[in-house]
Order: structure tokens, then sequence, then C-alpha cells
């Protein structure tokens, strides 16, 4: 090999291990941090306390991130992702269109009710933070636009559902998000919907018999 050629795949190697390392050491500070927020609150919790949880100095949190209400961004953040593993797992395992929404529409519901039963601490911290909550379900909106748009095609294509043109399907798949998030918060708040499985398929057959052969 060209020892040009041979210094080029050894940097790439090595930038790669860093990236590794940055990647598990961001991990360790979500994970801990969540743990503290969890249990003292975003207020309490202080950047010296996250350091002492995973066990690093201060001045390793400060390299990457700059401040706790990053961090806590960054554990809002991972709850998100956390969502969408799950939605695209679920998805995969149906073969309907319609039970594909079904399936979205329960990981979010279900989600959405696990985060509504941790401590009223971090509720609070949600609450009190609602820019931080607002500007990452702002930037990840697209990604379940295009998800339920998805859903929705292949019921069009399959005859699942009736032909309908390209741009009504955009149309269609924003409704149907905005109408997934709108019933989200109040079902998992109130109580009187305890079966949410049972009130994911009422509410979806609702939706899609307008479209539904």
């Amino acid at each position: 090999m060209h020892i040009f050629g041979l210094k080029n795949e050894i940097s790439r190697k090595v930038m790669s291990e860093i990236l590794q390392k940055d990647e598990i050491i961001i991990l360790e500070i979500i994970t801990g941090a969540r743990t503290l927020f969890e249990k003292f609150g975003l207020k309490k919790t202080t950047m010296e306390d996250i350091a002492r949880e995973i066990g690093k100095s201060k001045s390793s949190l400060y390299y990457y991130f700059p401040s706790k209400h990053e961090v806590f961004e960054a554990v809002v953040e991972q709850e998100i992702n956390e969502l969408f593993k799950l939605a695209f797992k679920a998805i995969d395992k149906e073969v309907t269109a319609k039970e594909k929404l079904k399936a979205y529409t329960k990981v979010r519901l279900c989600k959405i009710s696990k985060l509504g039963n941790l401590s009223q601490v971090i509720r609070n911290d949600l609450m009190n933070n609602m820019d931080v909550v607002m500007k990452i379900k702002k930037k990840h909106e697209n990604t379940q636009v295009r998800m339920v748009r998805e859903i929705l095609a292949e019921g069009v294509a399959s005859g699942e559902f009736k032909k309908i043109k390209s741009a009504d399907i955009d149309l269609l798949a924003s409704l149907f998000t905005a109408a997934f998030t709108g019933i989200s918060m109040p079902m998992c708040g109130d109580h009187q919907f305890t079966d949410l499985t049972q009130s994911v398929d009422v509410i979806v057959d609702v939706l899609v018999e307008g479209i539904g052969k």
C-alpha cells in the first residue's frame, strides 16, 4: 500500500475510535443526567452533580455540553429518538396499512403515558421548559409526517385504501399526525382511558373509514 494511503487509513481508524469514544461518553452523560433530573429536577442539579454521578471531571462535561440545559435537551432528544426506534419496529411487524397506523399510534401513546408516570419533578421540568420540548418536537415533526405518509401511500398502492392523489396523501399525512398529537396528552392524562389499545383501535378505525374501501 502507498505510504499516503496507509496514513489516510490509519487516520480514519483513529477518528472512528475517537468518535466511538465520544458517543459512549455522551451516552453516559445523558444517562447519568436523566437519573439526577428525575430525582432532583433540572434546577437543583448542577454540572458538578452530573460529573460526580458518572465519575468524570466537570471539564469533561463542558467539552460536550456548554451547560446543564443542553444536557437536559439531549435527554429529551434521546426520548424522541427512542420513540421513533420503537415505532419503526412496531410498524415492521404489521401487514396492513391500517394496522401499521394503529401500531404507530399505540407506541406514541404508550411512550407519552410512561413519560406521564415519571416523577413529578421531571414532569415539572418538562412543563417549565416547553420551549425545549417544542423545539425538539418541531425538529422531528417532518419525520413523523413522512412515516405516516409512507403508511398511507402503501395502503393506496396495495388497494387497501381508495386511490388518492400524491398531494392529497401529503395533506392527509399532516392531518393524521396532527390528530394523533392532539389526542395524545388528553388520552394519557385522563384516567378514563385505561385501555389505550382499545382506544387507539377505535380512533384509527374512525380516521381510516373515510378512505377505506
